[in-house]
């Protein structure tokens, strides 16, 4: 091999372990942003579920609230009609 070519041989080389360098290191930023994205959603769930939880005690709150005022409603019609008669 004459030594230019050897040259240009050895310059490729270096070039390509540069750029697997690189990709490497893009590859492990990758790998980080990742693992973020997935802590974000763990996240996300945690604070979905905590709504889910709060919005169901709240529904049952009401409930339970329109239930006592039904039969308040009810009974006021039940003393009315007492001191009617």
């Amino acid at each position: 091999m004459r030594s230019d070519e050897h040259r240009f041989c050895e310059r490729r080389y270096r070039d390509l372990l540069d750029r697997l360098r690189e990709l490497g290191e893009r590859v492990e930023r990758i790998e980080q942003d990742q693992r973020t994205i997935v802590d974000i959603l763990g996240d996300f769930r945690e604070l979905l579920r905590l709504v889910t939880t709060r919005v169901r005690a709240v529904d049952r709150s009401l409930r339970e609230r329109s239930t006592r005022l039904m039969r308040l409603g009810e009974r006021r019609d039940e003393v009315a009609r007492h001191f009617r008669n």
